[in-house]
């Protein structure tokens, strides 16, 4: 696997181009943009709702998710967040925007 460099891609989501709806431990996401709809689990759920609408770095939202977890920074748990974000870039729900 390979690790993210520093100074990498940023992410963002801005939140009025999606509406989301919680129930539980799942959580069903329309994108305004595409017209798709997607079932997250509640990890993803968590990352895209946590992530600003300004860009912002790799270490800054594992460190954030983490705090939220309760979680201790990895590079497994960086890994982790990585592969969701890359996943939510594919789903186009959040931005990468390369470094």
């Amino acid at each position: 696997m390979k690790e993210p460099a520093p100074g990498g891609d940023r992410y963002l989501s801005p939140p009025d181009t999606r509406v989301v709806v919680t129930w539980g431990a799942e959580s069903s996401v329309y994108c305004r943009r595409t017209g798709d709809t997607h079932l997250l689990s509640i990890l993803p759920a968590e990352l895209l709702a946590m992530l600003p609408p300004e860009p912002t770095d790799l270490e800054t939202i594992t460190a954030r998710m983490a705090r939220l977890c309760a979680q201790p920074v990895t590079p497994q748990w960086t890994e982790r967040i990585h592969s969701m974000l890359d996943e939510l870039v594919r789903l186009e729900l959040v931005d990468r925007l390369p470094g």
